[in-house]
């Protein structure tokens, strides 16, 4: 018989997503939302349109426009008409929104650090690779919908 307790697995995602979350709301020196906080990673990679932005994000294209409209406004990205097809919008990072992001990676390195004093080298690859590929599935069923 199956018992309704959580796995130690479920624990661990759900604890390790709360951890990273706290983390996340420390380190926000724009007191941006965390949908605004994953475009400008997403923007950090290139000039993008806001539905590619949104096929990746899952996010409908009125939750993007919104998030696009605030950053914007904050100076963190700019947007200028594509050049192929003048009816949609590239987004890029402004210096600010770099900068910005810089501040935040500055912070995470402390949860680096303590990955680095929490596991072996070989440990870190495992986790690495673990994380990756769990990552790739995730992403690709938001893609699939």
């Amino acid at each position: 018989m199956k018992s309704n307790k959580p796995s130690s697995l479920y624990d661990a995602l759900m604890y390790l997503q709360c951890e990273f979350v706290a983390e996340r709301n420390r380190v926000n020196p724009g007191n941006i939302t965390w949908q605004q906080f994953d475009i400008l990673t997403i923007l950090r990679t290139g000039a993008s349109t806001p539905s590619q932005i949104g096929q990746r994000l899952s996010m409908s294209r009125s939750k993007i426009s919104k998030n696009l409209s605030t950053l914007r406004d904050l100076g963190y990205i700019k947007q200028t008409p594509d050049t192929h097809d003048r009816r949609e919008l590239e987004t890029s990072l402004t210096p600010d929104g770099r900068d910005m992001l810089g501040i935040i990676d500055q912070q995470h390195k402390t949860l680096e650090e303590d990955a680095r004093q929490v596991w072996s080298e070989d440990e870190q690859e495992e986790f690495t690779a673990l994380a990756n590929s769990l990552i790739a599935k995730l992403r690709q069923e938001r893609v699939d919908r």
